[in-house]
């Protein structure tokens, strides 16, 4: 049975540090797509909390962009925001290239945290 990906991402949102569940929709080692109940401030920094079976990793990212997604309050989160990743440990790169490949082979996510 597949299952939404989702992580925690903290960030600022009306200048106010916020830490939001937001499920991912996009993955590469270069960043992500997600989305989320409360729109982020673009280019300001952020982090992401990868956590599946065992296995806990923060990344920084930069909001390249964020903004209300189509889908609507009862079609799933309002907002979509396009992470850029940076200074990625090899301990994060490890564990992103994992997440990766298990979409791959499963036709969808197969994980999920928080």
């Amino acid at each position: 049975m597949r299952r939404a990906l989702r992580f925690r991402i903290s960030g600022i949102t009306e200048g106010i540090p916020t830490l939001q569940v937001a499920e991912v929709l996009d993955l590469s080692l270069g960043g992500a797509v997600v989305k989320h109940q409360r729109m982020f401030e673009p280019q300001r920094p952020c982090f992401l909390q990868l956590a599946t079976t065992g296995n806990v990793s923060t990344i920084r990212c930069r909001i390249v962009n964020s903004h209300a997604s189509s889908d609507g309050p009862d079609g799933g989160p309002p907002y979509k925001t396009i992470l850029e990743f940076r200074n990625l440990t090899a301990a994060a790169k490890k564990l992103l290239k994992t997440l990766i490949q298990s979409f791959g082979s499963h036709g969808g996510w197969e994980v999920a945290g928080p």
